[in-house]
């Protein structure tokens, strides 16, 4: 990407909060991020199929999906920036793959960004879903302000993976 004017970038996971990255970027600093306003990406949905040792588990993916919506933070970066951006998004849950995806603003502008995600795995990974990350994703939203619907929508999905995961590992054999 080049150019002068500021990067429309699309942040949906834990980059929309620099304290929920710093928590876990403990050696590593996080760029102090422009405020972002509220949007949403349409045409997408996250899926928890992107393996990552680190979080114990897959984390999520966003993939195209007809009709679906995914909330966050649309953020404008000055292009000497975006090099940061992408190495915070690859550091923090392996989203290396940049992508465009069309977001609507609060204000019902539809404008085309870029986001950052996980590459697609060749297979579905075995093992859980990263309860650690879900429930960081959820934190992110709320300290990003979020809408409440949303942010309960991920502590109830978190509290779920949670108690379906334990219940399966107890399972005898």
């Amino acid at each position: 990407m080049t150019g002068t004017s500021a990067l429309p970038w699309f942040a949906y996971s834990l980059s929309l909060a620099p304290d929920v990255a710093r928590e876990r970027l403990r050696n590593m600093p996080v760029l102090a991020l422009p405020d972002g306003e509220l949007a949403e990406a349409l045409e997408v949905e996250l899926v928890y199929d992107a393996p990552a040792p680190d979080w114990g588990g897959r984390v999520a993916r966003l993939v195209d999906a007809p009709g679906r919506r995914v909330l966050g933070l649309l953020r404008r970066i000055p292009p000497p920036g975006w090099p940061l951006v992408a190495r915070l998004e690859a550091t923090l849950s392996l989203a290396a793959e940049e992508r465009p995806v069309r977001v609507r603003t609060a204000t019902g502008a539809v404008l085309s960004a870029r986001t950052f995600t996980p590459p697609a795995p060749g297979y579905m990974p075995p093992g859980p879903v990263s309860v650690e990350f879900l429930v960081a994703h959820a934190r992110a939203a709320e300290r990003a302000a979020l809408p409440a619907s949303y942010v309960e929508r991920l502590q109830a999905e978190a509290h779920l993976v949670q108690t379906v995961q334990r219940a399966q590992a107890q399972r005898p054999r």
